[in-house]
């Protein structure tokens, strides 16, 4: 044996050092330490706890296990305790009861309830609060502006709050597809009648914004209809959201800052310091509405050429039922909604025979003359309807056509057009009967099922 081997100390066995698994709520604390800087303001907290929460929503609908059969919003429920339960564990990191301040702004009651017991108990252990939390005055709301299109389609609805003096504003873009659909909220400095002010600069020429002033009851209900269907159908998903941006040269950190699914927990927050609206004001239109409506539309010029008149009656009861339950009035769908709803919901629902779905451009055309002639929108109106019909039609025919879809409609038991019962205005309690009497296969003849075509012409007579 040489020298140098005897030298030589024997090596001891080497013990693996057990680490423990990281937290997937770790990424979470160590971010929250930009809440601990002294320039942070009350509404970057409220921005940090939004995302916090549009993170783990969008986990909960699109995470590792988004093939299993569990419902997102349990998943959701499970997650976010978890987080606040991750959070409050940390007694010795003022980051973490900066962040459960600030989950505690934003989001559903029960979601502010939750963080802010565990923040109170970090609080009550002695843990630093953070700086910001002083400013955080009670947030007023001030005034509301809708900037959109003619027909109240798409648009942005301002909403104005004002804070210790000082004002911001909630922008959400809000598109009706056969229903409000929240597509983009931005959160910007100064009031929402300043915004509004500077829109008007840009209302003149072709596109031009129409500014009008919302209630703020109005706005919390059209805005509450848009932020339920984010959260019962999903956001969108992200890896689809990033192909799109990369496809369109889309800079997508901008895109993910005004994602819905980042910052519909702020909105929801804010939307609970508008008035609620009167149990009178939430019920979905009237069905007398959408009747007269459907019989003045048989009995004008514009349905006179139309070939097949109980075709069109039971189109146009549709198209007008629909309208009625987005909280409009039975013509209140212009092209954006009444497309948004035809290419989507109509196409998987509605069964049509091939003549049929031949006749729906020349029912468009005339409904939407019908519509913006009640409306009183003028040429300015009708040229709109016109420049957006024939792709609507093309449109139509091909979604329509399409196999796929077909499959949906036999999937689902689609509804033929003539047998389509009017839902506007209807309590749970009739829904209800519906149903027993259609499971009985009973054959009374339902109030809410569309006049037929005898019955259409002595209405006209009338």
């Amino acid at each position: 044996m040489s020298p140098v081997s005897r030298s030589r100390k024997p090596k001891r066995p080497h013990k693996p050092v057990q680490h423990a698994p990281a937290s997937p709520y770790a990424k979470f604390l160590d971010e929250a330490k930009a809440l601990l800087d002294p320039e942070t303001e009350v509404v970057e907290a409220e921005l940090w706890g939004s995302f916090a929460l549009g993170a783990v929503f969008e986990t909960s609908w699109f995470g590792e296990d988004e093939g299993d059969d569990e419902d997102p919003d349990d998943v959701f429920e499970e997650q976010y305790g978890e987080l606040v339960e991750y959070f409050g564990k940390q007694k010795r990191r003022p980051e973490a009861l900066a962040g459960l301040r600030a989950l505690a702004m934003v989001g559903e009651d029960w979601t502010r309830e939750e963080a802010l017991r565990a923040a109170d108990e970090l609080a009550a252990a002695g843990v630093k609060e953070p700086g910001w939390l002083r400013r955080a005055e009670e947030v007023e709301p001030t005034s509301v502006f809708r900037a959109g299109d003619l027909f109240g389609d798409a648009g942005t609805i301002n909403l104005g709050f004002k804070r210790g003096g000082e004002e911001h504003t909630v922008s959400c873009y809000v598109a009706d597809r056969g229903g409000p659909v929240l597509e983009r909220v931005l959160v910007v400095p100064g009031g929402a009648a300043e915004l509004a002010r500077g829109m008007r600069a840009h209302e003149e020429g072709e596109g031009r914004l129409h500014i009008s002033e919302l209630t703020p009851v109005h706005a919390r209900t059209l805005l509450a209809e848009a932020l339920d269907r984010l959260l019962s159908e999903g956001p969108d998903d992200p890896e689809e959201l990033r192909e799109i941006a990369e496809e369109a040269g889309l800079d997508l950190e901008e895109l993910e800052m005004t994602s819905p699914a980042g910052l519909w927990a702020l909105l929801a927050a804010r939307l609970e310091l508008l008035p609620e609206p009167e149990v009178s004001d939430t019920a979905v239109g009237s069905a007398e509405d959408v009747r007269e409506t459907v019989a003045a539309f048989l009995a004008s010029k514009h349905a006179a050429e139309l070939p097949d008149r109980e075709l069109a009656g039971a189109l146009a009861t549709v198209f007008a039922d629909v309208a009625a339950l987005s909280d409009r009035t039975a013509v209140g769908f212009g092209p954006i909604s009444l497309g948004g709803y035809l290419l989507d919901e109509f196409a998987e629902t509605i069964e049509l025979t091939k003549p049929e779905a031949e006749q729906v451009p020349a029912v468009l055309t005339a409904w939407a003359e019908f519509t913006n002639e009640r409306r009183g929108l003028g040429e300015e109106g009708l040229q709109l309807w016109r420049e957006a019909l024939p792709e609507l039609a093309r449109a139509f025919a091909q979604v329509y056509g399409d196999e796929d879809v077909a499959e949906v409609r036999e999937e689902y038991e689609a509804i033929p057009v003539r047998d389509y019962k009017i839902n506007a205005g209807m309590d749970l309690s009739e829904v209800l009967q519906q149903l027993v009497d259609e499971a009985r296969g009973g054959e009374d003849e339902d109030e809410y099922e569309f006049e037929d075509a005898e019955d259409d012409d002595t209405h006209n007579e009338e």
